[in-house]
């Protein structure tokens, strides 16, 4: 466990958590496991092409696939894969405040710089509570756990109200929330909102996002074509804070708004799991349920579009 402060540990992860945020999708074995040398291969490949943030999460890391177990073993060998080249992110699973708790105290030991805590959507909905009551309860009984920094989740389904998103971002040990919610008006709100607080607001997903959301202050985003062509997403990273808004802007029209198009159609996780492996990241597109891996027609056909949108598809090779 470091020794340092939370004070300054939390201080450490705000100044990083800056640029594309890769999340982790998974590779699946024959026997529908995680293939952790895979995974290890591939996060040491986005460490070394400086990829400055990576993220474990509920949705694209398919928690709903893994057991308690299974997450806690993928979190502990790509925290000693990553060992603090890249700002690592874990994330809980929809748990109660025990576990949540001793997740923390894990997450703490194996080396993760800080954890995303992802409340259950219906507590609010459910809890007869008002949502300030059940959601700073929720933070109150995880407090102390561990001294490790935390992120918020601000969901679609039960978005956290503003004001409470400004006490919690007062709290020495959370440092940014990640927002499912409105790409637009909610994300700006929360932005301004928190603007003098050490308080990172990162967009859900899209480069389109952060090119509207950098200029209220956020500092991050999640990106769709990071995890396999990590350079474009850097080089839109650069003309952004460069101020070189308008080439910033033709990334987003000849990349982002087209891959996402077409990937979307043809179902969003398997089309980045073929073009994983069609990059060489990843040795099959296997979903963890069979009927959904793509078919040999849909594998062509993201073939076809990946060389249209970004060129000539040159495979990594891991050795």
């Amino acid at each position: 466990m470091s020794i340092r402060t939370l004070t300054e540990r939390s201080a450490e992860v705000y100044d990083r958590l800056k640029g594309p945020i890769v999340p982790l999708n998974l590779c699946f074995d024959e026997s529908r496991e995680v293939d952790m040398v895979t995974m290890r291969k591939y996060v040491n490949w986005l460490c070394e092409q400086q990829v400055p943030v990576l993220l474990l999460t509920y949705g694209s890391s398919e928690f709903m696939w893994l057991t308690d177990d299974w997450i806690r073993r993928l979190t502990a060998e790509l925290a000693e894969e990553i060992d603090g080249r890249s700002l690592f992110l874990a994330s809980t699973n929809w748990c109660p405040p025990g576990d949540c708790r001793n997740f923390l105290e894990f997450a703490d030991r194996v080396g993760v710089d800080a954890v995303k805590v992802q409340t259950n959507p219906w507590m609010v909905s459910t809890a007869g509570l008002p949502p300030r009551d059940a959601i700073l309860g929720y933070f109150d009984c995880i407090a102390g756990a561990a001294e490790i920094p935390l992120v918020l989740w601000g969901h679609a389904i039960a978005p956290y109200p503003v004001d409470v998103v400004l006490e919690l971002a007062g709290r020495t040990e959370i440092v940014g929330m990640k927002n499912d919610d409105d790409p637009f008006n909610y994300y700006y709100e929360i932005c301004r909102a928190t603007a003098n607080e050490q308080f990172a607001v990162f967009s859900g997903g899209l480069m389109r996002n952060f090119y509207f959301g950098y200029p209220s202050g956020s500092p991050a985003y999640l990106c769709p074509i990071a995890p396999f062509l990590p350079d474009l997403a850097l080089e839109f990273y650069e003309h952004m804070v460069s101020g070189r808004t308008s080439e910033a802007w033709q990334m987003v029209l000849r990349y982002e708004d087209r891959w996402i198009r077409e990937a979307v159609r043809l179902g969003w996780i398997q089309s980045l799991r073929t073009a994983y492996q069609a990059y060489g990241l990843f040795p099959n597109n296997r979903h963890y349920l069979p009927r959904l891996t793509h078919s040999e027609a849909q594998v062509q056909e993201v073939h076809e579009w990946l060389r249209e949108i970004f060129g000539p598809i040159e495979p990594v090779d891991y050795s």
